[in-house]
């Protein structure tokens, strides 16, 4: 008789052993995208030369954080989907087969390869419908920030579900590849067809702004339509654009595969090659960026690859971030529990897309709401700029301990995980479950001896030999 399945309220599998690594990873990385946005809301001061704090800051900004924290961001993404996808392969591999052998015995290779194939296209529709509702959370999101980032790796996890559940790694590096291509086709052109092509090259390898700014004919309709509606639009432009356009692709993927080591989940087993992943990715992602900033100082003339190189090196300087952090962080511990400054950025690594989302809330409170109401806009340096993005991020951490303390998720984590949860629609098993012969003796006039009761999976159940003549 055919049955069909439900999800559980977890994507992620029972709480159990829990790796430290992503979580303060992920809390750090928070502060950098903190660092990175808060130039999207407020406008410098016009007409007045900048301060040497704000010269130094963006120097620094550029070598460490500019294209920096997203990839940070996918290769964590990626992580995630990989370990979600592992959980939920071994849970359903192990359901199948206990309902392919009742539990009275082990499955046979077939079988197995039976159960894995199923468990796969479980955890490629996980993945999908949890890109789905990332996509319609990006889009809500978009309505007051177009440069969100939600909904772009939403895509990419609708776009590529089949390849992070089946582990196409070869696929992931064809892909990998083009993208790198991609980067560096428009500087060759330039190379070859002069000014035109560098101009293309320029524009290549910079991501879409969040919203072009209209002219003429443009400029009037856009001024008619309501700002939320303007804004969707440029966050659907930035999302697609920023999906297969930029390095978030080849971060995933990259994230994806650490899932299946223990680079991540064991960082003290590997503290060398850490060391020097963090040390190397760091220096190579500030050396993409280092000729771009010496341009303006010296009379260095700018490069048509520059823009391409700060995007691809910044995959590098990612990488750097996440050795440092996974080193800083260490493997987990036999309580689970962490202290100081790691336990604070676990609280909000846990809670990351709370503590995302509440930052654009203080962002537009600081930098839109509070100025129309006050009637006086706000115009700050780069420094000062960078130290409001700071105490935003640490008002993060303060509600994050808050909910910490009171044994409570993130309120957006809980929305997304039922979301993903409960939009399952039930199906046709396709297994439906076996139910083993009960022979059992029975000698003239005695009652039918009871039923043997199911043994756990993979375990071997004899069978008594039924008697001459029964």
């Amino acid at each position: 008789m055919n049955t069909t399945t439900s999800s559980a309220t977890s994507f992620t599998g029972s709480r159990g052993l829990r790796y430290p690594a992503p979580d303060v990873a992920r809390g750090f990385m928070l502060l950098l995208i903190a660092l990175a946005n808060v130039g999207s809301w407020v406008a410098g001061p016009e007409g007045r030369a900048t301060s040497t704090a704000d010269r130094t800051w963006a120097f620094m900004s550029a070598l460490f954080i500019d294209q920096r924290a997203y990839p940070l961001f996918a290769l964590l993404f990626g992580f995630g989907l990989a370990t979600m996808v592992n959980r939920r392969m071994a849970s359903g591999i192990d359901a199948y087969c206990q309902q392919l052998t009742g539990g009275f015995r082990a499955p046979s290779a077939a079988e197995l390869d039976q159960a894995r194939e199923q468990a796969a296209v479980d955890a490629r529709r996980l993945v999908r419908r949890r890109g789905l509702w990332m996509v319609l959370f990006g889009l809500i999101h978009g309505a007051f920030f177009p440069s969100e980032i939600i909904g772009t790796y939403g895509i990419v996890a609708v776009v590529f579900a089949g390849w992070f559940a089946l582990k196409y790694h070869k696929r992931q590096l064809a892909v990998c590849a083009l993208v790198l291509v991609s980067q560096f086709v428009p500087v060759v052109l330039a190379m070859l067809f002069g000014p035109g092509g560098e101009a293309a090259a320029s524009g290549a390898a910079v991501p879409a702004p969040a919203a072009a700014a209209p002219t003429g004919a443009g400029e009037s309709m856009a001024s008619a339509l309501p700002w939320f509606v303007t804004n969707v639009f440029g966050w659907f432009f930035t999302a697609l654009s920023a999906a297969f356009t930029t390095m978030i692709i080849p971060a995933a993927f990259l994230g994806a595969r650490l899932a299946d080591t223990d680079l991540i989940a064991h960082p003290e087993r590997h503290r060398g090659l850490l060391t020097v992943a963090g040390i190397g990715g760091l220096a190579l992602g500030a050396l993409g960026a280092l000729h771009q900033l010496l341009v303006p100082l010296t009379s260095a003339q700018p490069w048509a690859a520059d823009s391409a190189l700060i995007m691809v090196l910044g995959l590098a300087g990612g990488c750097g971030w996440l050795a440092v952090l996974a080193l800083y962080a260490g493997g987990p511990t036999a309580d689970n529990r962490l202290t100081g400054l790691k336990r604070l950025l676990s609280n909000v690594g846990r809670r990351s897309m709370t503590a995302y989302l509440s930052q654009t809330a203080m962002f537009a409170g600081i930098f839109v709401i509070a100025p129309r109401l006050t009637g006086r806009s706000v115009s700050l340096g780069e420094a000062a700029s960078a130290a409001v993005a700071v105490m935003v991020w640490l008002t993060t951490v303060v509600l994050c301990a808050v909910l910490e303390r009171l044994g409570m998720p993130g309120p957006f984590e809980v929305l997304l995980r039922a979301a993903v949860a409960r939009s399952e629609r039930s199906r046709t098993n396709p297994f439906p479950q076996q139910v083993p012969d009960q022979r059992t003796a029975q000698l003239p006039g005695q009652p039918t001896s009871a039923p043997v009761p199911p043994a756990p999976w993979g375990a071997q159940v004899p069978v008594a030999p039924v008697p001459a003549g029964a």
